[in-house]
C-alpha cells in the first residue's frame, strides 16, 4: 500500500459502526494525520503521506469531516 491507511475503513463493518464509534476513530486518525499525536509508531508518515491520506479520505469517505 502506498499510503498506509487500513483498508478496513472502507468495509461494511466500519460503515455500520455507531456514529459515536466512527467519530472516535476519525478523531484519532485526524490527530495522527495532523501531527498532533506524536507516537513514535507514526513517525514514518511523512508530511506528504499525511496530506495524501487526508485528501483521499475527503474524496472517498463522505462522513470524514476534518
Amino acid at each position: 500500500m502506498r499510503y498506509p491507511c487500513s483498508y478496513m475503513i472502507y468495509s461494511a463493518a466500519f460503515d455500520a459502526l455507531p456514529a459515536e464509534a466512527r467519530d472516535a476513530v476519525y478523531h484519532r486518525m485526524h490527530g495522527i494525520l495532523d501531527g498532533d499525536v506524536r507516537d513514535p509508531k507514526y513517525a514514518r508518515l511523512t508530511t506528504a503521506d499525511r496530506a495524501a491520506i487526508v485528501s483521499i479520505l475527503m474524496e472517498t469517505k463522505p462522513d470524514w469531516r476534518f
